[in-house]
């Protein structure tokens, strides 16, 4: 029994302890049960926050969606508008230029062509006064071996081998002359143009030593050469004629002979005489007398076309702007201008502008051509078509440049610049031809024939002056006179406040000044204006060297003879006298015919020198001509300075050698 109980007891025991331990599992199960449901409850929270998020993202997505499709779709609709005006363009009309059609290019070109023909004159001149210079040196070092000489040709040395001496002499210093010049000048010339044309265009500097063209410098050194060479050869040549017993005595002294002032008795009966024996060696040596006339006109005839160029193209301005062109600013309207916008426009300028002479013309840019065939191909012509023709003269004055009498315009006139007359070979009852031009300036159609009925003076541009009723023969259409020739008050601010104004008004598309014109030409002019002076430099050096020579001949020539003077008792200025009065009378002389050879080498010159849209002036100022006149004379008295020690050195005892 008691065992019954005990396992009872153990029974109840084992019972306490699993229901105690499954109390613990079930505490245990319930709390992980209740940390469940929180993190159920959590995730819940979570959940219902990111579905919030969601449909608020959602909704957002919508409200940027309609957005972004109606950007796009007004974007697309730009697209097939601007593809739409794409379409509805025309197909643009295509121009191949080539160099001679930018401005640029061609202005340059043009200024190396007036050079090049500067080039293709000056050169001619100066080795006409080398040669000289040549022949004259190589005739005096001839005559002073006239004995050696005609030793020689008797011992039987041919005439080439005995000129051989001569010729490897000229040769030697020829192609020393040609090197040292060629070297030194190729280098020095070309940076003093090439520093002047920089001025207006960017012109590469060349490093040192600059390229040289062999076939240029080969022309201009031969040519030097031979010119030296034939001289001499011409002077050993005309001695090697005489006979071998002729050579060998010193040349007999030229046969005296009555001049023409010893005929004129009144003139001669006063002249002193010294002054009479001057005379008479002035006209007792021919040859001597010839060379150094010769060599001195040439040399001022070169000083006068350096300056007469530099008159001639500085001219251009003041001959265009005052003399020809009155006024001082030019107004354009636009092609499609009414007659309401012109008027409109010389309103404001008589008003506001206080603008004087107020010309309204028509200005075209056609080609020119002629049939006469004087020239090949059509030129480029501002036609002016004045509303006025009776006040046009306001404006531009219509003269003929020689006779300065007026030349008549009316309606039915057609007046021609003499540039462009020239080069067409037109003049007055011929016809000339006007073409419509593309956009590139070529000339189109048939053109329109106009008969001339005056030549007026002018020098920048080439204009055809027309009439109303005779521009009807090439536009029947009433112009609309969309030009304005007017004059403002010279100052700054006035023009810059009125160009600002007319640049905002209807249909104004240019506004311009004579004064830009002016200062454009000024500023290119003072290029050719360096060239010249370098001319000048040249001229004036080679006109010393020529006097130099000569000088120094005339006296080598005349030793004996000073020495007989000084025996005879002639004081040092007085011998002086004898001789240095020949020297400049000649130079006078010289001078003189110099000044009337360069008048036409000048106008040969500027004639060259011109290009198709400028005609230089033809005027040489009095000034040019005193400063040719004075500097060769100038360089006259220098040398006789020079040579005042030669003949000091003279010795008496020349006068008593033998001449036999």
């Amino acid at each position: 029994m008691s065992d019954g109980f005990a396992q009872l007891d153990a029974a109840r025991s084992d019972l306490a302890d699993q229901r105690a331990s499954a109390e613990d599992q079930f505490a245990s199960a319930q709390a992980a049960l209740d940390a469940s449901a929180e993190k159920l409850a959590s995730s819940r929270a979570d959940l219902d926050d990111a579905r919030a998020q969601y449909e608020d993202g959602v909704s957002a997505y919508e409200d940027q969606k309609a957005d972004a499709d109606q950007q796009l779709s007004d974007a697309q609709a730009q697209v097939d508008a601007a593809q739409a005006d794409v379409d509805d363009l025309e197909a643009p009309d295509v121009y191949v230029l080539d160099r001679t059609q930018n401005e640029g290019v061609v202005t340059y070109d043009d200024d190396a062509r007036r050079m090049d023909s500067i080039a293709d004159v000056f050169p001619l001149i100066f080795f006409l006064v080398a040669a000289l210079v040549s022949l004259t040196t190589m005739t005096r070092m001839v005559e002073d071996d006239r004995v050696e000489i005609g030793t020689f040709k008797a011992l039987g040395y041919s005439t080439a081998r005995i000129a051989e001496k001569y010729l490897i002499y000229a040769a030697i210093a020829g192609v020393s002359g040609a090197v040292l010049g060629i070297l030194v000048l190729t280098q020095v010339l070309p940076t003093i143009i090439t520093s002047s044309y920089a001025i207006i265009y960017a012109v590469p500097r060349l490093a040192f030593p600059k390229p040289v063209d062999p076939a240029c410098a080969l022309l201009s050194g031969g040519l030097g050469v031979g010119v030296t060479l034939l001289a001499t050869w011409g002077a050993v040549v005309s001695s090697l004629r005489e006979t071998p017993a002729t050579l060998m005595l010193p040349r007999a002294p030229k046969a005296g002979k009555r001049i023409l002032l010893e005929r004129l008795t009144p003139l001669w009966s006063r002249i002193s005489f010294s002054w009479k024996v001057t005379f008479r060696n002035l006209f007792r040596y021919k040859r001597r007398f010839l060379m150094t006339v010769i060599g001195i006109s040439g040399c001022t005839a070169l000083l006068l076309v350096g300056f007469g160029l530099h008159d001639s193209i500085w001219d251009i301005i003041d001959c265009q702007y005052g003399s020809i062109i009155h006024y001082n600013m030019v107004v354009g309207l636009s092609d499609d201008a009414t007659t309401t916008d012109v008027d409109a426009v010389a309103s404001y300028l008589d008003e506001e502008g206080d603008a004087s002479g107020t010309i309204r013309v028509q200005q075209e840019n056609m080609r020119a051509g002629s049939d006469t065939g004087a020239y090949d191909g059509t030129l480029l012509a501002n036609v002016v078509i004045p509303e006025d023709s009776g006040t046009f003269g306001g404006a531009v004055t219509l003269d003929e440049r020689v006779s300065h009498a007026a030349v008549a315009f009316g309606d039915d006139a057609v007046v021609v610049t003499e540039k462009l007359a020239t080069k067409l070979g037109v003049g007055v009852g011929d016809t000339i031809v006007l073409f419509d031009q593309d956009d590139v300036g070529n000339a189109t159609g048939d053109g329109h024939p106009l008969t001339i009925t005056g030549v007026c003076e002018n020098y920048v541009s080439n204009y055809v002056y027309v009439g109303r009723e005779a521009w009807r023969g090439v536009d029947e259409a009433e112009p609309v006179f969309s030009s304005l020739y007017t004059s403002i008050a010279d100052d700054a601010d006035v023009r810059s406040s009125l160009s600002e104004d007319l640049g905002v008004m209807n249909k104004v598309s240019t506004v311009s000044f004579t004064d830009e014109v002016i200062n454009r030409y000024r500023k290119m002019l003072s290029v050719v204006d360096l060239i010249v002076l370098v001319l000048i430099v040249s001229a004036a050096a080679l006109a010393f060297i020529v006097l130099y020579n000569l000088t120094n001949i005339n006296v080598e020539e005349r030793v004996r003879e000073i020495a007989s003077l000084k025996v005879l008792g002639f004081t040092r200025r007085e011998v002086y006298a004898y001789v240095f009065r020949e020297i400049v009378l000649l130079a006078v002389i010289g001078d003189v015919l110099g000044l009337v050879l360069g008048i036409f080498l000048e106008r040969f010159v500027v004639v060259t020198a011109e290009v198709d849209y400028v005609m230089f002036g033809r005027t040489i100022h009095p000034e040019s001509f005193a400063y040719a006149f004075a500097l060769t004379l100038a360089f006259a008295v220098l040398v006789i300075l020079f040579m005042r020690r030669k003949l000091d050195r003279v010795d008496m005892v020349e006068s008593l050698k033998s001449i036999d």
